[in-house]
């Protein structure tokens, strides 16, 4: 559904967990959008990390709150 918006261009299918800093460079990302959910689980191993440490350091992170 994401990808029918016309305000998307492209949405990265399989995105690691993580997102480098290498990474966003590398595909040129300009914008990391995260939709909170109920449904957000993160396995054990991955708690206390956050994914999206990168992003928010270059300013182009955004959350959005489920409706």
């Amino acid at each position: 559904m994401a990808l029918s918006c016309k305000y998307v261009d492209e949405v990265v299918i399989g995105a690691p967990f993580i997102l480098t800093k290498d990474m966003i460079n590398s595909l040129n990302i300009q914008k990391v959008v995260h939709v909170n959910t109920d449904e957000d689980q993160v396995l054990p191993e991955y708690a206390g990390i956050d994914p999206y440490e990168a992003p928010k350091a270059m300013g182009i992170y955004e959350e959005l709150a489920q409706d």
